[in-house]
């Protein structure tokens, strides 16, 4: 017999055949593993009351979640959010059923999805960005044109004005550092070149606001829409104020962070040095920023700094110090909201000092942060300090629920520009009133809210078929080819959310239902398996549930109907009762409450009527949760990007 190998040149080629076919088979294999792991998930939200009552839907495509919403004053926008800060505000804060209709697709179609979607939401934020950027022009020309103009600097309010070293002393302080390493890496010159050309947009500001519109249209020196007069001085005036921050190495303002105790979350042993660590990181990185052309620089430049600070006071100090991220106009509720009389703060406490406590101990273990990571820490740190402040005070609790970047802003003036003449001024305000209608005019025809054809749910199935569509092909059998099946936008009742949720699950191959239940039904199911049917019984209504306090946000009730359908229109009369006594009690207090005990009773009695003819709507919401505060930190694989 011949053999089939007999020279090297033979074996080195069959080698490589089998290298080739097992490389084939692998990726086959590996190309079939990521279309069984791929899925698009349709989400259905279940009804409250108010702006939720008629159910929302939504579309998961991985960590994204993207859903179209209601904007002021009548736009339908995309909006997009982290996966799990969605399901965090729909199904625990807004306390709603979610059902999750999940579709398996291959790993393309689910890029294709997740692009097309993408794409929409950066062109329609680019586009209202530019409406509101015409209204900031606006506002400010009109100060202009009243005085001496002043812009916000993101990130200004983290420092104060002396110049004084840092915790560590001059030697060690960390700005007096970072600002050595960046001349020995641009040199002066750099620094000196930056001021002046903030300086020079400042002046060229003041010149070309006074020239009349007729002649920058002329000349074609409009701004682009989405970078005008108000944004081009606030950035210039953001530079300056950078570079003053790191010439005078500037202190961190008096009340500008959030200091942990030790005994909570100690900066000592890994955790110190894993601090340690970002901290150099976040320095070379704002070495790196000074040779970036961003517009935002003096703002990214601000925000690194004032970071900077906090973890140098953490360090030497031993006790995490974290920036107050919270914004002067935050969301704030009373502590008699939080729980009756303040009664549950020191269990909020001490659940949120567990969550320090565990994130700690999760960070102690990953190699690499991410600026999401020092996010979540910083956000979680200002909820603990909250609820201690308002123990100690009695002061309303202020809450977030995404983590912010440190963009505290603090006024300033842009200059000594002058006045503008009356008749410039007011041929610049009209002028920019013009463009902003103009352009609010077009994007409402566009964007423009209907509850029939042009809501939540129709606009979700338009879009999918936009993602999928293929030239010369007709919607519905672009969309079967690659999804399995098709729902049309406008047919029938669809344009129901609960209606519309069912076309889905009718019409593609859903592989799976997860109902996903509101977070008061989790704790109720939870408490009654331990305590069994009395806590049924003591959670059912609103006098004894030790899980929901009643809040300005809901409407007057006494019994929770959303679980049981046989007792729901006994309850509803009830409720509704209930709710007619809560109208004519709010009725004398309207003048010293602003009329909200009369409001909520009123919609009280709106919400009451479905529950007569066995159908729910209301289910309460809440205002804070500690034991899912760290919505947002996602603990995947340590070091991630």
């Amino acid at each position: 017999m011949i053999p089939l190998f007999g020279s090297a040149a033979g074996r080195a080629s069959f080698t490589r055949s089998v290298v080739a076919m097992l490389c084939v088979a692998a990726a086959v294999g590996a190309q079939r593993a990521a279309a069984e792991e791929s899925f698009v998930d349709f989400l259905y939200i279940d009804a409250n009351e108010d702006s939720a009552s008629g159910g929302h839907v939504a579309l998961r495509l991985g960590d994204r979640t993207f859903h179209f919403g209601h904007h002021a004053p009548g736009f339908l926008r995309l909006d997009r959010d982290d996966s799990a800060t969605f399901e965090r505000v729909y199904g625990t804060l807004e306390n709603r059923n979610i059902r999750i209709l999940r579709v398996p697709v291959s790993p393309e179609v689910h890029a294709r999805l997740r692009g097309s979607f993408n794409e929409r939401f950066l062109a329609e934020s680019e586009e209202f960005a530019a409406l509101e950027n015409l209204a900031r022009d606006r506002a400010f020309a009109t100060a202009w044109a009243a005085g001496y103009p002043e812009v916000d600097v993101r990130g200004a309010d983290y420092f104060g004005a002396a110049r004084t070293p840092g915790v560590g002393g001059e030697a060690e302080d960390v700005l007096f550092r970072l600002r050595r390493l960046v001349l020995d890496r641009v040199g002066s010159e750099a620094l000196v070149g930056m001021e002046e050309r903030a300086r020079r947009t400042l002046e060229r500001l003041a010149v070309e606001v006074r020239e009349p519109i007729a002649v920058l249209a002329a000349e074609g020196r409009h701004p682009p829409q989405g970078y005008g007069l108000r944004q081009r001085a606030s950035d210039a005036r953001s530079m300056l104020e950078a570079l003053d921050v790191l010439e005078r190495a500037a202190p961190l303002r008096e009340g500008a962070w959030v200091e942990i105790p030790r005994e909570v979350l100690p900066v000592e042993g890994r955790l110190r040095e894993r601090l340690a660590a970002h901290a150099q990181r976040l320095e070379k990185g704002l070495i790196a920023a000074f040779s970036s052309p961003r517009r935002d620089l003096g703002f990214v430049l601000l925000a690194g700094m004032a970071r900077l600070r906090a973890i140098e006071r953490s360090l030497h100090g031993g006790r995490l110090v974290v920036l107050d991220v919270f914004p002067h106009q935050a969301m704030r509720i009373s502590v008699a909201e939080i729980g009756r009389q303040g009664g549950r703060l020191p269990l909020i406490a001490e659940a949120l000092a567990g969550e320090l406590v565990e994130v700690g101990g999760i960070l102690e273990e990953r190699s690499s942060w991410r600026e999401s990571d020092y996010a979540a820490l910083e956000l979680l740190a200002g909820r603990y300090r909250e609820i201690h402040r308002a123990m100690e005070d009695g002061s309303d609790v202020r809450v977030l629920l995404r983590a912010p970047l440190p963009d505290r802003e603090a006024r300033r003036p842009i200059g000594e520009i002058g006045v503008l003449p009356v008749d410039l001024g007011s041929q610049r305000i009209e002028a920019l009133q013009a463009r902003e209608r103009a352009l609010s005019t077009r994007l409402l025809a566009q964007h423009r809210y209907h509850l029939l054809d042009h809501n939540c749910v129709s606009e979700l199935f338009a879009q999918i078929e936009r993602a999928v569509a293929e030239p010369g092909v007709a919607p519905r059998e672009a969309s079967r080819a690659l999804l399995g099946g098709h729902v049309a936008p406008h047919e029938g009742l669809s344009f129901i959310p609960f209606v519309g949720a069912a076309s889905f699950a009718r019409e593609l191959p859903v592989v799976a239902s997860i109902e996903k239940p509101s977070y008061r039904r989790r704790r109720v199911a939870k408490i009654v398996s331990e305590q069994g049917l009395v806590a049924r019984l003591r959670e059912s209504n609103v006098l004894t549930s030790t899980i929901y306090v009643p809040n300005s946000l809901d409407s007057s009730f006494l019994f929770f109907t959303d679980e049981g359908v046989a007792t729901r229109p006994l309850f509803g009369v009830a409720n509704l009762l209930w709710s007619v006594a809560a109208t004519v009690g709010g009725l004398p207090l309207a003048p010293f409450d602003g009329g909200q005990r009369l409001t909520r009773g009123l919609r009280g009695v709106l919400w009451s009527l479905p529950e007569l003819a066995f159908f729910n709507v209301r289910k309460g919401s809440f205002f804070f949760v500690p034991d899912e505060s760290r919505a947002g930190m996602r603990l995947d694989a340590p070091g991630a990007s």
